[in-house]
């Protein structure tokens, strides 16, 4: 459950502090609310003693859903006193997209007009456990600039969202003369700042349609149906949208895709997108229709954009590059491809296949240009952790996928070389394999 802050008296008023930090608290039960915050709009509906998510038991609700509520935080609490800084934490289910829309944040310097908070972070926490599969910890913070008296938080109105969404659960207020706000890391914030590389050869990757029912679009795991220069692996990903599925989600044919992510466990990973690591998509498709190929991120941080690219089909494998600069220090879970953002719109009239595959983030811009075929005389497979290789080839280099070469070995039958989790270049001879490591 929550842990308890010592009352202290600051003039007339009650305030909850810290005692080893100096910051303000309100862990958001109806005597705290009630005692320290003037209620905007429409009215709350506590819980004070709910099940406890993430260590946490108490959190206030608004009681219509067509209503916002907002609670106003003045610096009269903590002895007239400027902030500085807060920390504010909704539960939100997993589920949403949307996690970072519930909530309002504005700050007022005479206690009258409001001002969105600048570069506000908003973050998802998670933890299977804590959130018992279901609630994901939602943390909104940042700095304030200098003069702030109070702030507000609003519960937004949306009638289309159940009432109990969000549910508010804490708020931490920084203020002069006490402790300095800096960033806080969320505790369930599980970001891997590696290499996102997915090629179907291990079951190491999420898949799942979005925007059908399932009813006669389809997506599986097959046989690459080409292989070629640009593409020689066994497995890919196919794609069949079928103009008779009587089922769009979304009432949409357009908006028709897969959803893909690479697995941590049982769950998505969440992956940071860096300058060092690499900010450029990879991937290549095979298809045979002109379309508006469309690509979004899912998941994490990232904020919503549908990025429209012109596709000319062929029936050979292409490799597409998209630069995601405008995300940098953004996390995102799953990549979203839908393969012809103009189906419904043009009235497609058959049914359309696409094949994906080799889907891996880099620091390169450009396309690898590198032969992908099935090496003759040596087998070469990824596994946990390790490259594998069997054959007789005297001598192969590992590279990665930049071009940076790994190392040479000497080939004389079996060998094992422990490597990091990636997508990998084996050269052996005149033949070049891209190779996963999970």
């Amino acid at each position: 459950m929550k842990k308890i802050f010592n009352l202290v008296a600051v003039g007339m008023v009650l305030a909850s502090v810290n005692v080893n930090a100096q910051t303000y608290v309100n862990e958001m039960t109806q005597a705290d609310v009630e005692r320290d915050c003037y209620i905007e709009g429409g009215s709350a509906l506590f819980n004070d003693a709910a099940d406890a998510y993430y260590g946490d038991g108490s959190y206030v609700q608004k009681s219509s859903a067509s209503t916002p509520t907002a609670f106003i935080f003045n610096r009269d609490i903590w002895g007239n006193k400027n902030l500085t800084g807060f920390i504010v934490n909704v539960l939100v289910p997993n589920d949403r997209m949307d996690f970072d829309q519930f909530i309002k944040i504005e700050y007022s310097t005479d206690e009258l007009n409001y001002q969105e908070v600048p570069d506000m972070k908003v973050e998802k926490s998670y933890d299977a456990v804590l959130g018992n599969n279901y609630w994901i910890d939602v943390w909104y913070q940042g700095a304030l600039p200098e003069g702030v008296k109070e702030i507000k938080v609003t519960m937004v109105a949306n009638e289309e969202v159940a009432n109990w969404i969000p549910c508010y659960r804490r708020t931490e207020i920084f203020y002069e003369g006490g402790d300095s706000y800096e960033y806080v890391k969320p505790p369930y914030l599980m970001i891997v700042p590696t290499e996102f590389s997915v090629d179907f050869e291990t079951e190491n990757y999420s898949i799942d349609m979005a925007g059908s029912q399932n009813a006669s679009s389809t997506i599986e795991v097959v046989d690459n149906p080409k292989k070629d220069a640009v593409n020689g692996s066994d497995k890919v990903l196919k794609i069949v949208q079928d103009p008779t599925d009587p089922n769009w989600g979304w009432d949409n044919a357009d908006w028709f895709g897969v959803a893909i992510g690479l697995l941590s466990g049982e769950e998505e990973q969440l992956t940071e997108i860096t300058e060092t690591d690499g900010r450029y998509l990879h991937f290549s498709i095979l298809r045979n229709e002109n379309s508006v190929f469309g690509m979004e991120t899912w998941g994490g941080t990232c904020s919503y954009k549908n990025q429209e690219i012109p596709f000319t089909g062929s029936e050979n494998w292409q490799e597409v590059v998209i630069d995601l600069e405008e995300y940098i220090g953004s996390t995102f879970k799953q990549f979203y491809f839908s393969p012809n953002e103009k189906f419904g719109t043009d009235n497609v009239a058959v049914a359309e296949t696409t094949y994906l595959d080799n889907i891996y983030i880099s620091d390169v811009a450009t396309s690898s240009g590198i032969a992908d075929n099935v090496v003759s005389t040596s087998k070469v497979w990824g596994g946990k952790g390790a490259l594998y290789v069997e054959g007789e080839a005297g001598e192969m280099s590992v590279y990665s996928v930049s071009g940076m070469e790994i190392g040479k070995y000497a080939l004389n039958g079996f060998l094992q070389i422990d490597i990091e989790r990636g997508i990998y270049l084996v050269k052996i001879g005149d033949t070049t394999s891209k190779i996963v490591v999970y």
